[in-house]
């Protein structure tokens, strides 16, 4: 069943977008009274203990680690999460998604649609876009590219961007997508360069068949929010998906979205992003703390906590072997050895 999206729902979602921005930059903030500056037009401040900032995303940049969070913060480490060292970046808006298409092209939203791009694997990052002068504001959550030149970027209420010039000009692409309903965009995930995939509201989520061509919906069991999606190509040639969301929800498809199998998390915490590991299990993360390891049949969920319950937004499998956490609590890494022992 598809929800409708009424003006009253619209207005609702619109709140709840702006809600769920003012909540990630005030958790852990301090606020002072000083001159308002636009976040967008204002160098970040280098911190000390940037590296315990609230983070959202982290992705491997050649041999490199690049994290991104609140106030512009972009965090590198050359030493496997050992040290972080922040990075020189052109707005304060708190970023969101971040990801490298090679060890030195790589690029970054966030808040109003800003989309940030570095030419030196995350060391310096210039602003390539914001949406100052469109009708709806809000913040870009994901960004993909292909390769050098081509990439996408997704949003809320159908933001969807797309560049053919790697990044130098973004072209609104909403009417290649089939949500007239408008439903944010949260996360997306790509098997293969042909096949796209897109997190979204409604239960529902978007498939590209063309290389992002066109986005079709397709309709889950679930009516809620799915906030992460991950995908990888089995040796069948179907799609492994799965989905998480708000309420602990987590949804598998082993044939790429034909048919659904919901799991017992054991939790209600909100789920938001993971990562495959090398044996093809999964693991995801989310709010309290939770830690989500799922066999590599996609059946069989094991539960954990970190021991400060702070909220988890995204994990990633090092090059190394460990995994490298992002949330709150800034940067974290653990053994693969902690999520295997818990079996």
């Amino acid at each position: 069943m598809k929800i409708k999206n009424t003006p009253l729902n619209k207005r609702l979602r619109r709140q709840a977008a702006i809600s769920l921005t003012v909540l990630s930059l005030s958790l852990g903030a301090i606020t002072t009274q000083a001159q308002y500056t636009d976040p967008l037009d204002s160098q970040v401040v280098s911190m000390a203990l940037a590296q315990q900032s609230l983070l959202l995303d982290v992705t491997q940049a050649g041999d490199r680690l690049v994290a991104v969070g609140e106030r512009g913060h972009i965090l590198y480490s050359n030493d496997s999460g050992e040290n972080w060292t922040q990075a020189n970046v052109a707005v304060q808006s708190q970023l969101t998604a971040v990801f490298f298409v090679n060890a030195k092209k790589g690029w970054a939203v966030g808040e109003d649609a800003v989309i940030l791009h570095s030419n030196d694997g995350g060391l310096n990052w210039h602003k390539q876009f914001d949406d100052r002068d469109a009708d709806i504001r809000g913040p870009l959550l994901d960004v993909y590219f292909k390769n050098t030149r081509e990439g996408f970027a997704v949003g809320v209420f159908n933001k969807l961007y797309h560049t053919m010039n790697g990044g130098r000009t973004w072209q609104a692409w909403h009417e290649h997508s089939d949500n007239e309903d408008e439903w944010h965009l949260f996360a997306m995930a790509t098997p293969s360069d042909d096949v796209f995939y897109v997190a979204s509201e409604a239960g529902l989520l978007f498939k590209s068949m063309d290389g992002g061509d066109s986005f079709k919906a397709l309709q889950t069991d679930h009516e809620g929010s799915f906030h992460g999606i991950l995908a990888k190509r089995g040796s069948d040639g179907l799609d492994r998906l799965i989905l998480s969301g708000v309420g602990g929800i987590l949804f598998t498809s082993t044939n790429g979205g034909d048919s659904w199998n919901e799991l017992n998390t054991h939790t209600q915490a909100g789920l938001s992003g993971g990562t495959f590991l090398k044996d093809g299990s999964v693991f995801i993360v989310g709010a309290d703390g939770i830690m989500l390891h799922l066999s590599k049949d996609l059946t069989v969920v094991t539960k954990m906590q970190r021991d400060n319950g702070l909220p988890l937004s995204n994990a990633l499998l090092s090059k190394q072997g460990e995994i490298i956490l992002v949330g709150l609590g800034g940067v974290q890494t653990i053994n693969l050895s902690e999520v295997t022992n818990h079996e």
